[in-house]
């Protein structure tokens, strides 16, 4: 009888060391990482961060877990997600660090706010994974184009920037090249400056208003009265039109004639939707500029002005 129960506890001690091997892992040896995924508030004016724990190292999966992610949608009501509802991913590649993603053409379909922040928690939201920086954007397979027509390009996280307002996220961060007056006022120089730009206006029209208030370094001087005003800014078939009040005519500066001229063309035509531009006054362009340069002419690009440097 001794025997017998000896070696029943010698069973069945074998048989609870089995069943212990047999244990699944506990989720702290499985690694993980934690990371946001980005939705769009109920309001439509922000995008928020939700924390989910991501389960794989490689590229290709995070990015996998993370569409799903996206698709599945927050737990929170004041949060929704549009990927898997207002449009897809139809497909995506890895280019040297960048994320290319080709939406279906549903994308296309969204108000230009609700796709500034549909493309801003995408872009927020991916580019936490290592070894992506950047974001580019496809629409059946071609270039994303924004409210203006521009090629959005490629994005960063840090191209969107948060806002206390109701806008938040309908702004963007820009590079735009301008031109300014050399010293002597003979001459023209141009720079880049990044600009925050609200997308509820022309890329055009916030050029304009970039050169009026003026260059913001030493080396580069104004072209433009700055009590000028903008009182609209208009482009058709590759020609833009900008209407100035006619403090325009009032120069209160040093530089010649086509100095101000050329600084407007040449930072207009710099964007990829110019060629050539008309400036009017009050609504007309049956007016001199300081009673020599006739502005009913259109004018194209003009580097024989420019000395390059960088802003």
């Amino acid at each position: 009888m001794l025997l017998l129960l000896v070696f029943l506890l010698v069973i069945f001690s074998l048989f609870s060391a089995c069943k212990q091997n047999d244990k699944p892992k506990s989720s702290e040896s499985i690694s993980q990482t934690q990371k946001y995924v980005y939705f769009v508030n109920r309001d439509k004016t922000k995008i928020k961060g939700e924390e989910f724990a991501f389960f794989s190292d490689d590229i290709d999966d995070e990015i996998q877990e993370m569409i799903t992610a996206l698709s599945e949608g927050p737990s929170h009501n004041e949060l929704k997600t549009s990927l898997g509802v207002d449009y897809s991913i139809l497909s995506y590649e890895v280019k040297e660090e960048t994320l290319v993603l080709n939406m279906d053409e549903k994308y296309n379909n969204q108000k230009p706010t609700d796709e500034i922040l549909a493309r801003a928690s995408l872009v927020r939201s991916f580019t936490q994974i290592d070894g992506i920086d950047l974001v580019a954007f496809l629409v059946e397979g071609e270039t994303l184009l924004d409210a203006n027509g521009v090629a959005v390009g490629f994005l960063s996280a840090d191209s969107f920037i948060d806002n206390d307002g109701k806008e938040i996220n309908a702004y963007e961060k820009v590079s735009v090249t301008l031109y300014f007056a050399t010293e002597d006022g003979k001459n023209l120089i141009a720079g880049q400056r990044k600009v925050v730009y609200n997308t509820n206006i022309s890329m055009e029209k916030m050029v304009v208003e970039q050169l009026i208030k003026g260059p913001q370094l030493a080396g580069y001087y104004p072209t433009i009265n700055p009590e000028t005003k903008v009182l609209s800014v208009t482009n058709k078939d590759g020609t833009c039109y900008v209407n100035l009040s006619e403090d325009f005519l009032k120069q209160p500066y040093d530089v010649s004639n086509d100095v101000t001229i050329y600084s407007i063309a040449n930072s207009l035509i710099d964007l990829s939707t110019v060629n050539r531009v008309q400036i009017q006054v009050n609504g007309s362009s049956k007016v001199s500029y300081r009673e020599t340069t006739n502005l009913e002419d259109t004018f194209e690009r003009n580097l024989d002005l420019v000395i390059r440097e960088e802003e």
